[in-house]
């Protein structure tokens, strides 16, 4: 079994590697990881990528082969393999050929999923046929294949296409698409629900911040007090490659986003309140941080949002991501008359056509109510 682990360097520093069954480091995949921190990948999906190459690993092992022998039969088998070991019903060391007649077919891999696996592989390999000879030891080197050995491999799966994220909403009836997107737009007294069931003004402000600037939640868990100008009424979103809880801007330019005095003043109230006073004492430059538990001043968590989100659909009935505020922030917005440049910038769009295909006006509902 292949086991990934977070390397510490200090506080806000730290890496990923993959351990064998002796904790020993595989190198192949830590040589890899490397790689991807050099070029500036997001560390959550360096994370995510070294844990599916690790599930492969565990997998090519269990049927005695080294990582560096797959096949396009072995990936197959290994794709089929995998919804078991993500359900429970295979354990580390079995595959197929072990699992029982009488269980039930497990879910397929969701596209997300699907995608991110295969995404993760052929970066892997990819990096493995193109790395320089001498970046690895003698000892690592000698047990590798030549160079160009995983070429037909590569050549196979890539004809596998990846579907990115936005391919659904562009693609078949377009009119059936976009009423889907329209469908996971959240109503006002939704999101007032919401902010009513938050037991802690940080996370009251957050939800508030995501519906009324449509920022991704990674670029929120990124937001820093140095980005908030209340003197011009904007709220900006720089892209770092340093924020300790890994949060990453999606785009590569900077933008700001002009918000209503009423969210500045309810971030004013945030900062000033008893419940930061913690944090802010502990000099911390991020906005949404540790405030009661761990480290104070902690940048919060992808994990603490998710949490949060389980916890607010318990508590109201209401079923979301924190994706559909951004749905729901630009179909209103829209809906209001403003033009797609202007939505699409707040957004943080490449593309205003991004924009039209993935909010037609003429399935938004005006709404009159902002939170």
């Amino acid at each position: 079994m292949l086991e990934l682990v977070k390397i510490r360097f200090d506080d806000s520093n730290y890496s990923w590697t993959v351990i064998d069954d002796h904790g020993n480091p595989v190198d192949e995949i830590r040589d890899w990881i490397v790689h991807l921190e050099q070029i500036n990948l997001s560390p959550n999906t360096i994370q995510a990528y070294a844990r599916h190459v690790a599930r492969l690993g565990t997998y090519l092992h269990s049927n005695s082969k080294e990582i560096t022998g797959i096949t396009v039969s072995d990936y197959d088998r290994f794709l089929e393999w995998l919804p078991y070991h993500l359900s429970g019903m295979a354990d580390d060391s079995s595959n197929l050929a072990f699992l029982s007649p009488s269980l039930e077919p497990a879910a397929r891999l969701g596209p997300t999923v699907n995608n991110q696996v295969h995404l993760a592989v052929k970066s892997f390999y990819r990096y493995l046929t193109g790395r320089e000879p001498a970046f690895a030891s003698v000892a690592v080197s000698n047990r590798h294949q030549p160079v160009d050995s995983y070429k037909p491999f590569l050549e196979h799966i890539n004809q596998r296409r990846s579907v990115r994220k936005k391919d659904p909403y562009l693609k078949g009836d377009l009119g059936s698409v976009r009423k889907r997107v329209t469908e996971k737009r959240m109503s006002p007294e939704a999101v007032l629900e919401l902010i009513k069931a938050c037991s802690l003004v940080r996370d009251a402000f957050l939800v508030t911040l995501l519906y009324n600037t449509g920022m991704r939640i990674g670029e929120a868990l990124g937001l820093r007090h140095a980005d908030v100008d209340l003197a011009d009424g904007v709220i900006w979103v720089i892209p770092r490659s340093d924020n300790e809880n890994g949060a990453r801007a999606k785009s590569k330019r900077a933008r700001a986003i002009p918000v209503m005095p009423y969210l500045l003043e309810m971030y004013e109230d945030y900062i000033t309140s008893t419940e930061y006073l913690a944090a802010f004492e502990s000099g911390t430059e991020y906005v949404f941080c540790n405030v009661k538990k761990g480290r104070i001043g902690k940048a919060l968590s992808r994990s603490y949002a998710e949490n949060l989100k389980t916890y607010l659909i318990k508590r109201t009935g209401y079923t979301f991501t924190w994706h559909h505020f951004r749905h729901t922030h630009a179909s209103e917005a829209i809906a209001d008359g403003h033009g797609l440049l202007a939505v699409a910038d707040r957004l943080g769009h490449a593309s205003p056509q991004t924009t039209l295909d993935f909010y037609n006006t003429s399935l938004v509902v005006k709404s009159e109510n902002y939170i």
